[in-house]
């Protein structure tokens, strides 16, 4: 039998008997959510914003970009972090720098000062993300997460359709600076249930950091992430775009040979030798990113074409989240009782066909004749999300829940943004196609209302030409994502190893409370040097 380090068991070390995992799940829940909304939220507001400072264009696109590029940079970094700490205590702490950073934000007196304070909020979400499936996993034991990676799954999903309309109406009822304050209140109430509902998790194996490793990572992962979504703007053949690329992939070979040779490095590479793991991180990262590439447009549609507000169109693509609301959960626990290969190939099949249909739509669809075709869309994200990361999250060996967790984050993050900036370049590409010289933007709510302006005073044509290029353009940005979502299905169908998992489900022995609280036992013991880059992943562990 395989000798357990401590901090290795599966819970953390605490006496479950005294734990309700549900509660618990509660604070994690809740900064998932505020992290997870702030990517979204603020997008409505960055017009006051600009307004406000005075602010160029690239300024105003340099508080997104600097929170998305120190997100990207950091999950791994704490989630390897939460390897080594007392995980609950570094998920509140978390918090404390996201609603110190979110303070900094609303009370900003220059877009500079905004621009750190944006950098302080992502460094606090990095915490929480780069930790929040490894604390799931730490709560709930093997054959009981599938569920509660479906909540996860739920949040991710809400929070794109829920951020505008909050955004929304905070801008326009109060200031853009609640988008921010509001953050204060939940967060506070989110570090009194984590000091509260969160069991102390158990002392695990203290191991050095590895510095130089960490450096590389960082500006590999900065560079490729200036490089994607700055790429558009610059161009992609310009100088520094190559640049960008040339110094992250340059870095990131670097990274890949120290951590090959390093006895404790911040990611272990062996946690790719782990089919399961390696083939739900492949499947995950073309789902996010064919979803990215599709739903980007979708608020340039309903503001712009259909003429809605911010509140209104957030409340358009809400049945995505309610949607997902029931399908992820019921995915999540089916992955913990059947082969969660069924429900994994189901969601992309069922994400096409919303894409398909989405392809198909008219500037004069009504909500009713699009409710059906969002439905498609949040079920195929709900049957995918939850038994993918149920499926990961179980293969990887419980020391390395948040180094895995962190790697899992980072890679969505960057598919989301690659997806991003990939429907701008299909979209754009296609409106120079009808449109010669249209350039590089996508048309705003702003532009469109200008142009129905000089409708109404004779001047039809710039409106009818805008609008039917748009619409050829957004449909067929549908039409290419879907080779990204059926990538997903390929993957899935052909590497991942279902019975491997329900496998490691039963073996980890949950039949009796004896069992239990057996696999909550810790051994102190710690890994010798060199055994812990060496170890081998084995599917299963």
């Amino acid at each position: 039998m395989r000798r357990m380090d401590a901090g290795q068991s599966g819970h953390g070390g605490y006496d479950t008997k005294a734990v309700n995992p549900w509660l618990s799940l509660i604070p994690v829940a809740t900064g998932v959510f505020m992290v997870m909304l702030d990517t979204s939220i603020l997008n409505i507001a960055l017009p006051s914003i600009a307004e406000e400072f005075n602010a160029s264009a690239s300024d105003v696109q340099w508080l997104l970009n600097a929170y998305l590029i120190t997100l990207v940079v950091l999950l791994v970094t704490f989630g390897r972090l939460g390897d080594m700490v007392k995980r609950n205590l570094l998920y509140v702490t978390g918090m404390a720098v996201f609603i110190a950073g979110s303070l900094l934000c609303a009370e900003s007196w220059d877009i500079l000062v905004f621009i750190v304070a944006r950098v302080i909020q992502a460094v606090g979400g990095a915490i929480m993300l780069g930790n929040s499936m490894a604390l799931i996993t730490e709560l709930f034991p093997p054959g009981k997460r599938g569920a509660a990676m479906g909540l996860n799954s739920i949040l991710i999903a809400s929070s794109f359709a829920f951020g505008p309309v909050i955004g929304g109406w905070l801008t326009t009822h109060m200031s853009w600076h609640w988008v921010f304050y509001i953050n204060l209140p939940v967060g506070l109430a989110g570090i009194a249930l984590g000091l509260t509902l969160l069991p102390a998790m158990g002392e695990k194996a203290k191991v050095p950091v590895d510095v130089f490793g960490l450096a590389l990572l960082s500006i590999s992962l900065g560079s490729l992430t200036i490089g994607i979504i700055q790429g558009q703007e610059w161009g992609w053949r310009d100088d520094k775009t190559i640049a960008s690329f040339i110094v992250a992939f340059s870095y990131l070979t670097a990274f890949i040979a120290r951590e090959l040779t390093c006895d404790y490095p911040i990611l272990d590479l062996n946690l790719f030798r782990i089919r399961n793991f390696t083939a739900g991180v492949t499947a995950l990262f073309f789902m996010s990113m064919g979803l990215s590439t599709s739903l980007f447009l979708m608020p340039f549609f309903l503001q712009g074409i259909k003429g809605l507000t911010a509140e209104q169109a957030g409340l358009w693509i809400m049945p995505i989240p309610i949607v997902n609301t029931v399908i992820a959960p019921l995915a999540g626990r089916l992955s913990d009782r059947i082969n969660p290969k069924i429900t994994m190939s189901m969601g992309p099949v069922v994400f096409s066909i919303g894409l398909y249909l989405l392809s198909k739509i008219s500037a004069n669809v009504t909500f009713w004749e699009l409710l059906p075709v969002l439905l498609f869309i949040g079920s195929g994200m709900g049957l995918l999300m939850p038994p993918a990361m149920n499926v990961m999250m179980t293969s990887a060996p419980p020391h390395k829940a948040g180094m895995a967790s962190g790697t899992i984050q980072t890679s969505n993050s960057l598919a989301r943004a690659m997806g991003v900036s990939l429907g701008g370049i299909l979209f754009t590409g296609k409106m120079n196609e009808l449109i010669p010289n249209f350039g590089n933007e996508i048309p705003n709510p702003m532009q469109i209302k200008i142009l129905e302006v000089l409708a109404m005073k004779g001047y039809a044509g710039p409106i009818v030409i805008v609008t039917e290029a748009f619409m050829r353009s957004f449909r067929s940005v549908f039409l290419n994502a879907i080779p990204f979502i059926l990538i997903s299905l390929f993957i899935v169908l052909v590497f991942l190893r279902g019975g491997e998992h329900l496998e490691a489900i039963g073996k980890s022995g949950f039949t009796d409370q004896s069992d239990q609280n057996s696999h909550n036992s810790v051994v102190p013991s710690q890994s010798s040097k060199g055994e812990y880059c060496r170890e081998t992943g084995r599917s299963g562990e």
